[in-house]
């Protein structure tokens, strides 16, 4: 059976030390779900090429920020395009885990501030699988994620 991508979810961090974290763009295919790390010199290249276009094109100031900014946040969008090998080699970082070895995947939403109207909101994904389990973050929350996983995982997907 061809291996089909299902869905994407460009940015999932996972805190590390000191308010560090890694952060992966995960790649929902039909057979397993790819975790390929986003590099900060994936992310600088990214915004220095669209910085270059931008200088090429005649834009302003401002205009070729938006365009940095942009390149940033939807860099991951690219993996829509790839085939799944191929991103999971991309990157020593990257890893993979079989979907039938996904047995919960929790999903909480939070709010970082101290009441709800002046922090941000977090989406908390944890995941279980059956090797280890994983705490990852989304910065905001999206139905379209949780439906994307709930399509996939059915009932393993708890909110």
């Amino acid at each position: 059976m061809e291996e089909k991508i299902a869905g994407l979810i460009p940015l999932l961090k996972k805190p590390k030390s000191f308010g560090r974290w890694d952060a992966y763009a995960v790649i929902v295919t039909s057979q397993r779900t790819i975790f390929a790390q986003l590099t900060s010199n994936m992310l600088k290249d990214a915004a220095v090429e669209a910085q270059r276009k931008g200088k090429e094109e005649g834009k302003g100031f401002f205009s070729r920020w938006a365009d940095q900014l942009k390149a940033t946040t939807s860099y991951s969008e690219r993996y829509r395009n790839i085939p799944p090998e191929e991103a999971l080699n991309e990157n020593p970082g990257n890893f993979a885990i079989p979907n039938h070895d996904i047995k919960l995947i929790k999903i909480k939403k939070r709010h970082s501030g101290r009441d709800q109207e002046t922090g941000q909101t977090i989406t908390e994904v944890k995941i279980e699988s059956a090797l280890k389990k994983e705490t990852y973050s989304i910065d905001g929350y999206s139905g379209n994620t949780v439906n994307m996983l709930k399509g996939i995982f059915g009932d393993r997907v708890k909110t």
